[in-house]
């Protein structure tokens, strides 16, 4: 029984967690399933691949729950989530087999010094205070929030594909869904307000997760029985954290999602000193 309402809360948290700043919820699932046997007797260990593939398959639904909360709020770019899906998805697939063939830890640390790159550049940004933004050649949209304010945010086609192709490589490689990467991408690159972000990157994330999954399953490296446990938080979770997005501020979850990003960083590098 208390494996059970383990796993469950495990699933709550990332659903919340991943709908709130459009992270997908793997940064929470994997390093929990990788370590809760250390505590608790009840779990056997985990290996790493099926640690990521059970987090991938739980994240389709989490971000589908909350996907389908945004899509009601109308908060999610669709033209532009549909574009990011071009590389990301094609990208997933192939992080999911360099995932099969190469010892990932090596790589880790240099992902956590990555993320804290990306985090350093996020605080000093000073680009969400501007209510319009510099606009480039390319697509070019705007966007009115619950507060009134105006975006204008635009993108180049070929660098936001290419980039969504390295996300997608992340995503299946980590198993951390890609939004870590392409919320941060979107808000502070192309100009996205965040909760545009947030909503479109959780649309986009449920696709690229599907991709992986079907992946892992295909390989057998997942754990069907945490994530039937996993999967019903997961999906309140993803109601729960879109709603809670919903009465935040603009600045507020900027921060969030800075914060987050930065002590990720850190818990990589930590683990893999």
């Amino acid at each position: 029984m208390l494996q059970i309402l383990i796993l469950i809360g495990i699933g709550l948290a990332a659903g919340t967690v991943g709908s709130l700043i459009g992270l997908g919820g793997g940064i929470i699932i994997v390093p929990m399933l990788l370590n809760i046997d250390q505590f608790l007797s009840a779990f056997s260990t985990v290996p790493i691949h099926v640690a990521v593939g059970t987090s991938l398959i739980t994240i389709v639904f989490s971000s589908l729950s909350s996907t389908l909360s945004y899509h009601k709020q109308k908060r999610i770019d669709y033209k532009s989530g549909i574009l990011f899906l071009i590389g990301s998805v094609p990208g997933s697939l192939l992080g999911t087999y360099i995932n099969s063939l190469l010892n990932t830890e090596r790589f880790t640390l240099f992902f956590g010094i990555f993320l804290i790159c990306i985090s350093i550049f996020l605080f000093v940004s000073s680009k969400l205070n501007k209510k319009t933004k510099e606009v480039h050649k390319g697509i070019i949209r705007t966007y009115t929030n619950d507060e009134g304010e105006a975006y204008i945010y635009s993108y180049s086609l070929p660098l936001a594909i290419s980039l969504s192709v390295c996300v997608g490589i992340i995503s299946g490689l980590f198993g951390i869904g890609g939004g870590i990467l392409l919320v941060p991408m979107m808000a502070f690159l192309f100009g996205f307000p965040p909760q545009l972000a947030v909503a479109t990157s959780m649309f986009v994330v449920m696709f690229t997760t599907l991709g992986s999954s079907i992946s892992y399953i295909t390989l057998g490296e997942v754990n069907f029985y945490y994530i039937l446990l996993l999967i019903p938080g997961a999906w309140f979770g993803g109601k729960i954290g879109s709603y809670i997005n919903q009465k935040l501020k603009t600045e507020t979850i900027a921060l969030i999602l800075r914060v987050v990003v930065l002590l990720y960083g850190i818990k990589i590098i930590i683990e893999n000193i």
